[in-house]
Parts: C-alpha cells; structure tokens; sequence
C-alpha cells in the first residue's frame, strides 16, 4: 500500500519530437512538499525519455492518489475519495465487495428460490469461501446500500498469485478486484455516499483540493448530515469473534453500525 501525505501539481516543459510541450504533473512525499516537487521533477524527467526511447511504462504498485485523512498505522489509512467519503484503506484484513451471485439453475428451486438476493449472495459466499484455505476461516458479514461486505481476519495479498481468480470465483466486484490489485490493498467506505443522505455533493479532482475552505465548509456540513446513517448492518460472524480489534472498531464506529440506521 502505497500512500502519500504532501502533494504538489506543477507543470513542466518536456521535449516531444523535437518540439517544446507543457505537461502537468501530480506527485506526493512522506516528507515533505519540498520533496513532493523533487519527486515532480524526476517524474517530468522519466516520462521525457520514455518518449524519447519509446519505452513501455514500468508495471509496479499504483500511490492511493487521495487525501491521507489519518495515519492509523504501518496497515491502515484513511483516504477521502473523490466524492468526499472517508475511505479504509488496510494490509490487515480482506475485505471483499460482494454485489451479485453467480446465477445457477437450481437457485429456481427449493430454500434459495424464497431467499432475497442479498440472503443468497451470503449463502452462496458461506458455501463456497471453504474452497478456500487462504482466506481463513474467521469472517465478519455486513449487509450495504446495494450488496454485502465481508471482513475477513486473515490477510489475502492482492498481488499474489491466483488472486484473480480467487476473487473471481467468489464472484467480488471485478472492478474492486482491479483496484485492489493495483493499489495493493483493500478499501472500504465508512461514510455515506452523499447523494445518498440529501446533501450537496462536491468533485474532488486531486488531494490537494482537499486543502481547500470550499472542502472543509463542505466537509463540516457533510459530517452532521452523516450522522443520521449507517453504512453498514453486521448481519453475522463466521469463526472466531474478531470484533473486539481496533480496526474494526474504528470500523464499525464510523460506519453507525450500532445506530442500526437507514443505509447510504
């Protein structure tokens, strides 16, 4: 997981085919804006002879290019994505986005036929997750606005290998898998989304606008009007109870779990 606290945009003159070209670049540091600017620098350099060479850009682990709201840890951060929500970010648990189920004739017949589709994406993710040992056996499962989130105790890197196709089987967002991926770690969402809960929405382009007066009045509205939702509903525990955690705490705490409120 890789994650900034100073953020620069500057833009620099590169040569493209002999020709002068303006570029604008986003670049963060651990250290300091000073340091974020070196690092635009480099940047503005490499991409320069990447053109030149024709070279094909570098595959490695992509910066979470949002705001670092708190450093809890070394494992876990919280981010504020681009529509102004308090993200986790964590290399401590799995954290599975389940929206839908794989269809299967039989689900026309007998008890699944009754079920609602949030109660067969539970039953069919109990069925299927002890096909896989790397998973663990210890799970926390929390209904969402549209689908199910589900926190296992046992960290699963999602670089490694047959990730994909883990994920894949257990029918987790395809779009959350990629992310995962490339950001490697997971994420979820601990306040409303804010279309949900009546209130102005606002666009965040890049960390830095959340530097801005206009974001923190936002912000500050956006929080009291949070307070009447929860994100999440604990649904059950699989395994041993992990609940006790800081992590999930803070979870569960920032989500409104225990306020059983209207989900957003």
């Amino acid at each position: 997981m890789k994650y900034f606290r100073y953020w620069v945009k500057e833009s620099f003159q590169i040569h493209v085919n002999g020709k002068l070209q303006e570029i604008s670049i986003l670049s963060g540091s651990n250290e300091s804006r000073e340091d974020a600017h070196k690092e635009a620098e480099a940047k503005a350099r490499k991409i320069e002879e990447r053109i030149k060479n024709r070279s094909v850009k570098e595959d490695y682990e992509v910066a979470i290019k949002e705001h670092v709201h708190e450093i809890i840890n070394d494992s876990n951060i919280i981010s504020i994505c681009r529509y102004g929500a308090k993200i986790l970010n964590t290399t401590q648990y799995t954290i599975l986005d389940l929206d839908d189920y794989r269809f299967e004739f039989f689900d026309l017949f007998g008890r699944l036929r009754k079920m609602s589709k949030k109660e067969r994406i539970v039953y069919k993710f109990e069925r299927d997750v002890s096909k896989f040992s790397k998973l663990g056996k210890d799970f926390r499962i929390y209904e969402t606005t549209k689908g199910i989130r589900v926190i296992g105790k046992q960290y699963v890197v999602p670089s490694g290998k047959e990730y994909t196709s883990m994920m894949r089987r257990l029918f987790v967002d395809w779009v959350y898998i990629e992310l995962s991926k490339k950001q490697n770690c997971y994420r979820a969402r601990l306040t409303p989304k804010p279309y949900r809960i009546k209130t102005d929405t606002i666009k965040i382009r890049s960390p830095l606008d959340c530097e801005s007066s206009n974001y923190h009045d936002w912000a500050e509205k956006y929080e009291a009007a949070s307070q009447k939702y929860s994100v999440v509903k604990l649904l059950k525990t699989i395994g041993r109870d992990f609940s006790h955690e800081a992590i999930i705490k803070l979870h569960d705490q920032t989500c409104n779990e225990s306020m059983h409120g209207r989900l957003a």
